[in-house]
């Protein structure tokens, strides 16, 4: 993590990218849609997220701290409408207004941004998340075509719904969650309506439905989610995630399907697929080596074929985290480096 003090005390952002020369990480902006920027709101609200529930789980000081470090940035980049900016161009700290990938309220860092805000509400109780999240709903509630970022529309609503107890997002959040059942294709959920293809990075679908379901007592929405976990989820760990390339995010959003409906249908055989999942870290996979270096502490951005990636970004040691947090070294005196550029 690094500061960014012109948006405010105690501001710290990840760095999107690091590449790996000569044993070292070096980090890096992202320009695959031309120039991006340093650090982006997508990776802080991941953070955010991650931070607050070892704090939730373990109660670590440390964690506390980095997780209202991010939310901090997830903050600033919030414009008075409500809408969030994704980019910073560098470190001095200007947002990206007018870039595809950073635009204010588009795309998945919107949706990001909010779920972030609802987990600090219900992790910390801040009522500044509350307003923020407030402000920020409508364009949540905005029509679109993308399923998968509609699934984190309905894990934000969920989360702040358990920690306000407010009806109506009870009511969009159902809503939301019957949108994406209606789009099924077969017992399908695809990630954008009316397309099979299915990418599995961000592929959120069976998770929204069967936290929703669970939730609410919707045992439509939970068959839902089980069939397309069938479908979908199943093969795919049960293969090793097979395929020209395969990344941290497609393997943690595999496990968070798995796991909620494992929790929701109380059936073991979820939860044994889960586990074939995460040992996709550890070298079940289609390079037979380890993605998570425990040594080091980082993990690589994929496997390219069989060759495994040496860069290592923001996104995949936040998801990998994620998906593993029930089995790293967090301790009482700091976190796990997970993430290679370190704080200053």
């Amino acid at each position: 993590m690094q500061p960014v003090p012109v948006l405010g005390p105690g501001v710290f952002a990840l760095a999107v990218y690091a590449s790996e020369h000569d044993g070292q990480f070096l980090t890096q902006s992202a320009a695959e849609q031309g120039y991006e920027g340093v650090a982006c709101l997508d990776d802080a609200a991941r953070g955010a997220v991650l931070y607050s529930e070892i704090w939730r789980r373990h109660g670590f000081d440390w964690a506390k701290t980095e997780a209202e470090g991010l939310l901090r940035f997830t903050c600033a980049m919030q414009m008075s409408d409500g809408a969030f900016v994704n980019f910073i161009r560098d470190w001095d700290g200007p947002r990206q207004l007018d870039t595809p990938t950073s635009r204010p309220g588009d795309g998945p860092w919107h949706a990001r941004g909010m779920h972030a805000l609802a987990c600090a509400l219900s992790t910390f109780g801040d009522q500044r998340y509350a307003t923020a999240f407030e402000a920020g709903f409508d364009l949540l509630d905005r029509p679109t075509p993308y399923l998968d970022v509609r699934a984190i529309a309905v894990l934000a609503g969920l989360e702040f719904w358990q920690a306000t107890g407010i009806r109506h997002i009870a009511e969009r959040t159902q809503a939301w969650a019957e949108e994406i059942m209606s789009a099924r294709i077969g017992d399908v959920l695809p990630d954008r309506a009316g397309e099979a293809n299915i990418h599995l990075w961000g592929h959120l679908q069976e998770a929204a439905l069967a936290r929703t379901g669970e939730a609410f007592g919707r045992d439509d929405l939970l068959q839902a989610a089980a069939r397309s976990a069938d479908a979908v989820l199943v093969p795919a760990a049960e293969l090793a995630f097979p395929g020209e390339r395969s990344l941290p995010f497609d393997v943690s959003s595999t496990i968070a399907g798995l796991d909620a409906i494992a929790a929701a249908e109380k059936e073991a055989r979820y939860a044994e697929v889960a586990a074939l999942a995460r040992a996709w870290f550890d070298g079940r996979n289609a390079a037979g080596e380890p993605v998570y270096d425990r040594v080091r502490g980082c993990v690589f951005d994929g496997i390219d074929g069989n060759v495994v990636s040496r860069n290592s970004g923001a996104e995949s040691n936040v998801e990998a985290a994620l998906a593993l947090i029930d089995s790293l070294p967090w301790n009482a005196y700091g976190p796990a480096p997970l993430t290679p550029a370190s704080r200053d």
